[in-house]
């Protein structure tokens, strides 16, 4: 009996370390056509909080954000959950990452299938706070008078319309619940939307841009010419990783999938993807940690 509690309360531990103890993963970004004044450029990736809370009022966070000394900080969505809502779970976030380093976001499917009036709410309470929300939109950042640089952002119902154009999705049905994987998209109407927003925002076709997303699995869709670095999270690092694997299952890929955790090439164009930070409907991560992602830009290796 005596062997078995300890056991048991050796598991529990290695599941909660596994669950909230968060890891920082540092990834340089090389590129010879990268303005110098951009070189040592700084940016956090967060994704997919999932109304979770790490220490109070997220100090866990906070903490290992302000420890990395960021230039902008880009969130890749699911700051909420469609399964256990606490909206304020993510306003809290947000609230302590303004304080940091400018904080872009882009939206994903749990946002999406939350009730239209409480997320509207949601995002004029972060608007209000100084979020910029890339929801179909495009801006600009500068660092310290180099040039200036784009950021886009590709909303989850973008991705949404083209599921259901290219027969992912049914009409009505905001994710796939009842298919393994959902990778049939309409590549045309993606790709037409990137073109717009790159329009948009102008300053020149050599710019250096980023790509916000939610999901990884259409890489090669997002990969267009004027996208340099494109980052996602969604697929929760595969959830259980084993060795040489990317993790046993992600929503969109399905068993052992191929994108959920690193850097990823397609064409010029770089993805990151971020193993997020909380969880839904599966609640346990293994050998998995919470993921705050580190990206050094320079233009020399």
């Amino acid at each position: 009996m005596i062997v078995m509690t300890v056991l048991l309360l050796l598991l529990g531990g290695f599941l909660w370390w596994s669950r909230k103890s968060i890891k920082t993963t540092r990834y340089f970004y090389w590129n010879k056509a990268l303005p110098s004044a951009l070189d040592g450029l700084r940016i956090v990736h967060l994704s997919d909080l999932q109304s979770e809370y790490f220490g109070k009022a997220q100090r866990r966070i906070l903490e290992k954000t302000r420890a990395a000394s960021p230039d902008l900080i880009v969130f890749t969505g699911d700051l909420t959950d469609r399964n256990h809502t606490d909206y304020q779970a993510g306003i809290t976030l947000m609230e302590g990452l303004v304080k940091i380093a400018p904080v872009y976001y882009v939206d994903g499917n749990h946002e999406l299938a939350l009730p239209v009036e409480e997320i509207s709410q949601m995002y004029d309470v972060l608007e209000g706070m100084g979020v910029v929300l890339l929801r179909d939109r495009a801006t600009t950042f500068t660092k310290s008078g180099a040039p200036q640089m784009r950021l886009l952002g590709l909303s989850e119902e973008t991705i949404y319309r083209a599921k259901i154009s290219g027969g992912a999705l049914r009409e009505g049905e905001k994710c796939s619940r009842e298919k393994v994987s959902d990778t049939e998209i309409d590549r045309q109407l993606v790709r037409e939307c990137i073109a717009a927003l790159l329009t948009d925002v102008g300053e020149g076709e050599n710019a250096f841009t980023l790509l916000l997303v939610h999901e990884p699995q259409f890489l090669e869709v997002y990969a267009v010419p004027g996208i340099n670095l494109i980052f996602a999270g969604h697929a929760h690092g595969g959830q259980i990783r084993l060795p040489f694997t990317q993790g046993l299952f992600a929503p969109g890929q399905g068993i052992l999938p191929k994108l959920t955790s690193g850097m990823y090439q397609s064409g010029n164009s770089t993805m990151v993807i971020s193993r997020g930070l909380g969880n839904s409907t599966f609640p346990f991560r293994v050998f998995n940690r919470p993921e705050i992602v580190v990206i050094q830009v320079e233009s020399q290796q």
